[in-house]
Parts: structure tokens; sequence; C-alpha cells
């Protein structure tokens, strides 16, 4: 599953930033980016930062926190109802493509596919 003219926002990470090639002292991941960003700014002794600042406002103009628990260092082998509905409508070999073509970006950053995604994909 290579897609001709790939939109770079659904690229694998390791296809883009060669993590193998640069030693990264601080990954933040997007589903506990709040924590992660106050351990960085605590850790740096960072002063001149405004944590509640964020570009992607929800229209009532509060800032989505993300949801507690959720982090590639969790157990996150269950999923969403309304999620596990949505995936439920890929075919299931469209399924197993996807979770081929991410199985290192998943690897690498410690994240597990749902045995409830897996068991469809082969069933």
């Amino acid at each position: 599953m290579k897609p001709r003219n790939q939109n770079p926002h659904w690229k694998p990470l390791t296809n883009m930033c060669s993590p193998c090639d640069i030693s990264y002292e601080y990954i933040l991941f997007l589903e506990s980016f709040n924590e992660d960003l106050q351990f960085l700014v605590d850790t740096l002794n960072i002063t001149k930062i405004n944590l509640e600042t964020r570009k992607n406002y929800k229209s009532n103009g509060t800032v989505p926190r993300p949801r507690e628990g959720v982090g590639p260092s969790d157990d996150l082998l269950t999923l969403d109802p309304n999620l596990l509905q949505y995936y439920l409508q890929l075919p299931p070999h469209l399924m197993a493509q996807v979770i081929h073509y991410y199985t290192l970006d998943f690897k690498l950053l410690g994240f597990q596919v749902p045995p409830v995604l897996t068991s469809f994909t082969t069933s």
C-alpha cells in the first residue's frame, strides 16, 4: 500500500523524519501533549511559554483536553465504541493493509493495535 500522491499528514513517521538517524532527547505525543509539554517546560526550566495558548481552539474558546490515561506508555488495548464502529466499516483486507503500513510507527512509538482490530482483519 503505497499511494502515488500521498498526503504528507498521513505519511508514516518512519518515512518522514529518519528517527533512527537522530538521537532525540525528548518525544512529545499528541495523546498526552499537555502533560508532555509541562514535563519539558519543567525539565528544561523554560519560563517564557504560555502553556494555555493553543492555535486549535474549539468554537467556545476552550482547549480540548486529552482523555485521561491516553498515551503510548498506557495499555491502550480498548477502543472508544464510536471509533470501533468507524474502524469496523472498513473492509478487513483494507484494515490489515493500514495496520501493516503503520507497523514501524507503532513499534517505534510504543503503540499496540487493539486485539479487536487485529482479530477483525484475520477473521
